[in-house]
C-alpha cells in the first residue's frame, strides 16, 4: 500500500497538542478498549453487524437478514442500532456487550430506511432517514428507543433522497444531507431525476420538524449529490459527496461548513482529484478535529484534509477503502475495505499500515465504521 504522495505539514502533530481542540478527543492517544463497528459479509454471502478493537482482530458479530450500512451508538448506554442499506426495512438493534441483535425493527409500510440514523442527545428518541416512495418526498422516522423502538411520529426532510444524518453538539437541530436523488424499490437503486435533482444540507428543528436553515450548492453543482457529514463539538461541518454529471467532470467532492455557511467547497490536486473518481463513500474527523478524512473506494484512496485552512494534506492508497473513524491519537484514523482488512494511517508521519487482527469470517467490510468508547 503506497503512502501518500504529497509531504504532510511537519508542524501539524505540535499544533495539534497545543490546540484546545485536543480536548475533543479523550484524551488523544489510543483508547485502551474502543471498538470498531461496521457491516460485513463473510465469503459464503451471510451479512452481519460485527466488531473489531485496536487490531483488527473481531470482537463480536451477529447475522443481519441483508446488508447493513452505518451504525449508530445510542449516548449513554452500550446499545446501538444498525441501518439496513438503502432501500432495505430493517434497523438491527444491537448489544454492543455481547455482540447480538436484541431487537429488528421494520419501517412501516410506504416507507424504507436510508442507512442512517442519530440519536437525541439524552438518548430517548432515534430519528432515522427514510423515503416515502409513493409520494418520493424524504422524511425522517421518530422511534422511542425507550419504548422498544417504536414509531412515534416523522417529519418531513424539506428535500429528496436523504441520506446521513447527525445531531447538532447543542442538541437542538437535526443535520440532514440530503443527496436529491429520487429512487423507489420497485426499481432497487436505479436514480430516476438525475436532471433536476436539488441537493441540500437541512438543519431541521427536531421538536416540530421546522427547517431552521438550508445550505445548497451552486446551479451548476445541482448534480453533486450531498451523502455523508461529519460534526465536529464546536459545530464545523465536514461532507462529502458524490458527483452524477459527466464522467469527465472533476467537481469538488468534499466542503466544510461553519455557522451560517455558505459550503465552502475543497479540491485536492488534480491526479488526486482524478483518483477520488467523482465519489466519496465516508468522512470523519480525527480526535483534535483539526483533520478530517474523506474516503473513495471506487478509487481505492482515503484523503485527509486540514479542518481549519481547508487545504489538502494528504492521501493514503487502499483498495476499496471505504470505511473511516478515529483511532484516537493526534491525525490518527482506523480504515476498512470492502475486500476486507483493516488499516491505520498516521497524518502526522505518513505511516499506513495493515493490521494483522483476526477478522473471520468477514471478509468484505460495507461503507462505514464507527468507533465506539470503552
Amino acid at each position: 500500500m503506497a503512502i501518500g504522495r504529497r509531504p504532510v505539514l511537519s508542524g501539524l502533530a505540535c499544533v495539534a497538542a497545543a490546540s484546545p481542540l485536543t480536548a475533543i478527543g479523550a484524551d488523544v492517544g489510543a483508547e485502551p478498549g474502543a471498538t470498531y463497528w461496521s457491516s460485513g459479509q463473510s465469503f459464503a454471502g451471510q451479512n452481519y453487524v460485527a466488531g473489531v478493537d485496536a487490531s483488527g482482530t473481531l470482537v463480536g458479530q451477529a447475522p443481519l437478514p441483508d446488508r447493513g450500512h452505518a451504525l449508530t451508538a445510542r449516548p449513554g448506554g452500550g446499545e446501538a442500532v444498525m441501518c439496513a442499506r438503502r432501500p432495505g426495512t430493517f434497523m438491527a438493534v444491537v448489544d454492543l456487550r455481547s455482540g447480538r441483535v436484541d431487537r429488528m425493527v421494520e419501517s412501516p409500510d410506504g416507507r424504507h430506511f436510508q442507512g442512517h440514523a442519530v440519536y437525541a442527545s439524552n438518548g430517548r428518541l432515534l430519528f432515522a432517514t427514510e423515503n416515502d416512495f409513493a409520494d418520493g418526498r424524504g422524511v425522517i422516522g421518530i422511534y422511542d428507543a425507550a419504548d422498544g423502538y417504536t414509531r412515534v411520529g416523522e417529519m418531513s426532510s424539506h428535500e429528496i433522497g436523504p441520506h446521513d444524518i447527525a445531531m447538532a453538539p447543542s442538541g437542538d437541530a437535526l443535520i440532514v444531507a440530503n443527496g436529491g436523488i429520487l429512487t423507489h424499490p420497485d426499481f432497487g437503486r436505479a436514480k430516476q431525476n438525475l436532471d433536476t435533482m436539488a441537493p441540500s444540507l437541512a438543519l431541521i428543528d427536531p421538536r416540530d420538524g421546522s427547517l431552521l436553515a438550508e445550505h445548497r450548492l451552486p446551479a451548476d453543482l445541482h448534480q453533486l449529490s450531498i451523502r455523508h457529514l461529519a460534526v465536529r463539538p464546536d459545530g464545523a461541518i465536514a461532507a462529502a459527496m458524490q458527483y452524477e454529471g459527466p464522467e469527465t467532470d472533476r467537481p469538488p467532492l468534499v466542503g466544510l461548513l461553519r455557522g451560517s455557511g455558505p459550503i465552502r467547497l475543497l479540491s485536492a490536486p488534480e491526479p488526486v482529484q482524478t483518483q477520488m473518481a467523482n465519489y466519496c463513500g465516508s468522512v470523519t474527523f480525527d480526535a483534535t478535529g483539526m483533520v478530517f478524512a474523506a474516503s473513495s473506494p471506487r478509487g481505492g484512496i482515503i484523503t485527509f484534509w486540514d479542518a481549519g485552512a481547508g487545504g489538502y494534506l494528504a492521501e493514503a492508497q487502499v483498495p476499496d477503502g471505504c470505511g473511516v473513524a478515529p483511532d484516537g491519537t493526534v491525525g490518527g484514523f482506523m480504515i476498512s475495505s470492502g475486500l476486507g482488512g483493516h488499516w491505520r494511517f498516521s497524518v502526522v508521519d505518513g505511516g499506513l499500515g495493515r493490521l494483522g487482527g483476526i477478522g473471520a469470517p468477514i471478509v468484505r467490510w460495507d461503507n462505514h465504521m464507527t468507533r465506539v468508547s470503552a
